[in-house]
């Protein structure tokens, strides 16, 4: 009897044995979970950004107050000689210096004006500074002198083709001296003055006087 009960006893434990590892090869294995996948930065564009260059910045001309003026193209300001882009005036003691410089007093002398500078170009040789000239209501002051007999334009440094310009309203150029004037009636002193003829037979033959002629002349 004891030995039965020891065989049934080793068929019953064989048989749990093979139902619990018959259950553990069929319960389906719970997979860890895998992490989460790291999110990758966008990769950077290759094309570099788009950025608007900045407008180029000119500048401001100075506005200055024309303190003198010194002859036609010469100017006082603070101090400083400013000599005027593309022009040349007739010297200031020359008839023809005289109305230029006049002319420019009325423009500019105690005004203010704009002065412009050429790129690359500061002084002449006697030391002006070169500068161009806009006058107070807009308009270009080597271009108001240049209408005149008295002043032309020059190539002192102004740019080529606002030189071109001056050149084709003076075509002309500049004349210093007194122009002779002009009359079918007597001669004229140096001064203007007309050198009427003095009373007299006028180197007439005579007779000449009283056959008519000084009838005719209120000299006589």
């Amino acid at each position: 009897m004891r030995t039965a009960h020891k065989v049934w006893s080793g068929i019953a434990a064989g048989v749990f044995c093979l139902v619990a590892i018959s259950d553990l090869s069929s319960s389906p294995t719970t997979a860890a979970s895998a992490p989460a996948a790291a999110t990758a930065p966008a990769p950077a564009s290759s094309a570099p950004t788009s950025v608007a260059a900045p407008a180029p910045t000119r500048a401001a001309a100075p506005t200055v107050t024309v303190t003198e003026v010194i002859d036609g193209d010469t100017l006082l300001v603070g101090g400083r000689r400013i000599g005027v882009l593309g022009i040349d005036s007739c010297p200031a003691s020359t008839y023809g210096g005289k109305q230029a410089t006049s002319l420019a007093e009325s423009l500019v002398e105690g005004r203010d004006v704009t002065l412009r500078a050429e790129p690359g170009v500061e002084k002449d040789r006697a030391g002006r500074l070169l500068r161009y000239v806009d006058l107070p209501y807009g308009s270009d002051f080597g271009g108001s002198m240049v209408a005149y007999d008295h002043t032309g334009a020059v190539e002192n440094g102004a740019d080529p083709s606002y030189l071109a310009g001056l050149r084709d309203a003076d075509p002309n150029g500049r004349t210093c001296s007194q122009p002779a004037p002009t009359s079918s009636s007597g001669n004229y002193d140096d001064d203007g003055s007309i050198d009427l003829p003095t009373p007299g037979d006028q180197g007439l033959p005579d007779g000449a006087l009283t056959g008519g002629y000084c009838k005719r002349k209120w000299w006589c």
